[in-house]
């Protein structure tokens, strides 16, 4: 005999979304000084799908303020490791998603949530971003928006970047604003074709903190820019960055730069040729794609790192904590090792976690406040793994990005 199915009841969420939006609301004002321009009433049994920039980890309970009625979000299934923050977040009705690839259960309980009348919070970067860009979105995205027929709600957030940066370790002041940008009705969309579809979505979306002239002071602004920059761009050397106060400076060269309140690099110093974090960030992006790399010869390297496994719904176990180096072929940590061959898919998690999947199951790798997991990212899509052959990494691959 075949179960039936029970279906989405957004009756169940409507309270707990209530409650969470007057604890959000107070919250995002006074603790991230944030303002939202506009409010949407979700209509009971109208489904609807935000669609929203993504610039800092409390995103989500920003734009719940903006929003009159429940909207499960998609969640990266990560936060799910953890048996205690796997019940709360099923508590709230969010829908774990792995990072980076087409993930079937995730649309599965998608279509349930819009077939039955609710609403989905989703950004398409499906990351933070790190230095502004909005990058490629996907066809399969607005295929399942037309399958869907759902009400789009595109919303902007802006001054993210620029207050809680992804290598930040505190917080800045600076203006921090939500907006809904653009409503789309279903048969608006469905006269578009696809591409013209996807490229609606990614100019409503697109927010360049840099480009409105809105100061963020901090005397810390530049502080663990090295999160997120490994190459210096004047020697080419790795992993000779340093942050303080305002200024990054290479200890090998000396080339120096300051981050100003701007959001913009500023030098005299001609040997520093950026003046944008997206070019330092593209500039990378070339150095990985060319770079040498000789078998058995170790590339990357980090002390104090711990090795976790964190696979989703289960509690997280310690399995390292100290060295580890990556060669052509393995990332090596203690008398253990991960082969590269294996590796399915790799994503930057809170600014010095890299979380990744290898022989389908789920690893973290967490180190130092100064911690620079990006470069495993990059590097992952330039070997022999299974995420580059699979062409599975449309974020942290070596296409330039602007």
């Amino acid at each position: 005999m075949t179960t039936k199915r029970k279906k989405y009841n957004p009756k169940k969420y409507r309270f707990i979304y209530a409650v969470l939006r007057a604890i959000a609301f107070p919250f995002t004002r006074l603790v991230l000084g944030y303002r939202c321009k506009d409010k949407f009433k979700i209509k009971s049994g109208e489904p609807v799908v935000i669609l929203s920039n993504h610039q800092t980890d409390a995103d989500p309970f920003c734009i719940l303020t903006a929003f009159k009625g429940p909207a499960m979000p998609i969640a990266t299934d990560n936060i799910f490791s953890g048996k205690f923050r796997a019940r709360l977040f099923s508590f709230l009705g969010a829908i774990p998603k792995k990072k980076g690839v087409s993930d079937i259960r995730t649309v599965a309980k998608m279509k349930k949530v819009i077939d039955g009348g609710g609403s989905i919070l989703l950004f398409p970067e499906g990351n933070r971003t790190f230095c502004e860009f909005q990058f490629y979105i996907s066809d399969s995205l607005v295929k399942l928006l037309k399958n869907f027929k759902a009400t789009v709600v595109l919303f902007n957030l802006h001054g993210g970047t620029g207050r809680s940066p992804r290598f930040k370790n505190k917080s800045r002041k600076g203006k921090f604003y939500g907006e809904i940008k653009r409503v789309i009705k279903s048969e608006e969309y469905s006269a578009l074709t696809d591409e013209e579809f996807a490229d609606v979505i990614k100019t409503e979306l697109r927010v360049f903190d840099s480009e409105e002239g809105n100061p963020y002071k901090s005397e810390r602004r530049a502080e663990y820019l090295e999160r997120v920059f490994f190459v210096c761009p004047s020697c080419k050397r790795v992993q000779t960055l340093f942050s303080k106060g305002s200024r990054l400076s290479c200890s090998a060269c000396g080339v120096e730069a300051e981050y100003t309140e701007y959001l913009r690099f500023k030098t005299a110093d001609a040997r520093f040729p950026f003046t944008k974090m997206i070019e330092f960030w593209n500039f990378q992006k070339r150095f990985v794609s060319e770079m040498p790399i000789k078998s058995g010869e170790i590339v990357f390297a980090d002390k104090n790192v711990k090795v976790v496994s964190s696979d989703p719904y289960k509690k997280r176990r310690l399995l390292y904590k100290g060295d580890i180096s990556l060669d052509s072929e393995y990332l090596y940590y203690g008398n253990d090792k991960f082969d590269l061959k294996k590796i399915e898919i790799a994503s930057v998690v809170s600014g010095r976690n890299l979380v990744f999947t290898s022989d389908g199951n789920d690893y973290t790798l967490r180190g130092d406040k100064r911690f620079n997991a990006l470069k495993y990212a990059f590097i992952f899509n330039k070997l022999d793994t299974l995420m580059k052959r699979n062409g599975a990494d449309k974020y942290f691959n070596l296409e330039e990005d602007g």
